[in-house]
Parts: structure tokens; C-alpha cells; sequence
């Protein structure tokens, strides 16, 4: 039976912006047209059970795939890391319902960004007031000031609906050493940043993490005047993506 704590309301704005999605899953390829990128809606269809996934690497069936979660799910994700192809033959170029199997850490390839995620404090289980909103978003920008005076590359800005996600290029294989600097960085950006208002995700590190879709609805909770609905969008796309050897990406230059 479906979860009567996850309400779809007919008065929730429900929107889907396709270039939001064609444009976050070509910087998931990155030119690859081989890279596969695994789909993932949760609570599909109002079920708190079921996981609608699949696995892509053709643009138009993720779109339309994508646009069939963002009706029936509160929360669509993507993985933002290289997956072993052999994935695709799970769901290929389809997402289905009820799926048993979905990324894990070991099925990553390739590390290629690093998610920093600036999330409102506020319950569980709700969207965030405007100001919270806000508050998050110029967050965002501090910390890309702090990138940017670090000489990092700058990341992708995404307004996650609630918050703000940043993106930043992180070349890296998936090994050990790889996700002890994810977990550093993570650490010591929230050290320095985070506070009452908005706090930086320490728990983002690992390679198999899946991340909010731009271009999809962000529902957590009922959609209420004060605490709405919002599209997640991407808000920046930096011209450089490719990190060389030269990039000082060190931990210890966080703290």
C-alpha cells in the first residue's frame, strides 16, 4: 500500500526542465558517450519501498526516464561518478520499479567530482523557508571563494531545491587514499563552514554517492506556502573541468 506520510499534492508545483537534465548528464559523461550513469527515484510512486532505477548511456532514454520520476517521486538522483559498464545490463536504458540492485562503492571505476553539500539546518523530512533557502545559496558562495582562493578548480553550482550543492573536479581513482581526501576536504570545509544556519555534508565522501538530478523536483514534505516545492537547477557551469597534476587538491589546506 502506499506511504500516506509521502503526500503528492496536486497543489505542489510540478515541473521538469530538460535542459537542466540533458546538460547535468552530459558533464556526467564528460564527452564519453560509453560512460554509464545510473537513474534513481526513491519512494516511486509513493511507495516507500520502491526504488525506480536504471542504468543509461544515451541521452534521450535518460531524459525520458528522468521525466517519468520527477511525476511520481519526490526525489530523483543520479550518480555522479564513473560506473563499471557492465551496469547497464541491469536496466539498460530503461529504469524500472522495485529495483534489487543499485551502485555500490565497489562498481565505481573512476572518482570524477567531489559533491559539497550545504544543507539548511531544519527537521527532518521537510523543505526549507525561503530564508533557509538563501541562506545555503550564499553560503555556496563563500565557499567558492574559498575554492577559488585555494587555486581548485571552480565546481558546478547547483541550487538543490532546499540547498546548495557544489561540484568540484576531483580526478582521483577509487581506492583508499582517494576517499580519505574526500573525507578530509568534507571535514575540513565543515569545520571552517558550517554553523547554526547551514551545515557542510561530512557524509558524502564515498564514490558511489548519488546526488540530486537538476531539472527534477525536490519534494520533502507536504508543499506548504511557507516551506514549498522547488526545482532543483544548475545555477553555474564552470569553463574548466579537466584537473592536471598541477592542482593543489591538498586536505591539510582546508583546516
Amino acid at each position: 500500500m502506499p506511504n500516506p506520510s509521502i503526500k503528492l499534492s496536486e497543489e505542489a508545483p510540478l515541473s521538469f526542465c530538460e535542459s537542466d537534465v540533458r546538460r547535468f548528464f552530459r558533464l556526467l559523461q564528460q564527452g564519453d558517450s560509453k560512460a554509464v550513469i545510473e537513474l534513481r527515484a526513491l519512494a516511486y510512486g509513493g511507495r516507500e519501498n520502491n526504488t525506480y532505477a536504471g542504468f543509461f548511456d544515451t541521452e534521450d532514454s535518460f531524459v525520458d526516464a528522468a521525466k517519468q520520476a520527477t511525476q511520481l517521486s519526490g526525489g530523483v538522483y543520479v550518480t555522479i561518478n564513473v560506473c563499471n559498464p557492465q551496469l547497464l545490463c541491469r536496466a539498460a536504458n530503461r529504469a524500472k520499479p522495485y529495483a534489487k540492485l543499485t551502485t555500490s562503492d565497489r562498481d565505481i571505476l573512476r572518482r570524477r567530482y567531489l559533491p559539497i553539500d550545504l544543507d539548511p539546518e531544519r527537521p527532518a523530512g521537510t523543505a526549507s523557508s525561503d530564508e533557509q533557502h538563501q541562506a545555503a545559496i550564499v553560503k555556496g558562495d563563500v565557499v567558492q571563494d574559498f575554492i577559488a582562493e585555494k587555486g581548485w578548480l571552480s565546481p558546478i553550482v547547483v541550487d538543490s531545491g532546499n540547498g546548495c550543492h557544489l561540484f568540484m573536479p576531483f580526478e582521483q581513482a577509487n581506492d583508499d587514499d582517494a576517499k580519505l581526501l574526500a573525507m578530509n576536504i568534507l571535514k575540513g570545509l565543515s569545520n571552517k563552514f558550517s554553523d547554526t544556519e547551514v551545515k557542510v555534508d561530512t557524509s558524502v565522501f564515498n564514490a558511489a554517492r548519488i546526488m540530486r538530478l537538476p531539472g527534477t523536483m525536490n519534494r520533502k514534505g507536504d508543499h506548504l506556502p511557507k516551506y514549498p516545492h522547488r526545482l532543483c537547477r544548475i545555477l553555474k557551469i564552470p569553463e574548466t573541468l579537466q584537473p592536471t597534476a598541477e592542482d593543489p587538491l591538498q586536505p591539510e589546506e582546508v583546516a
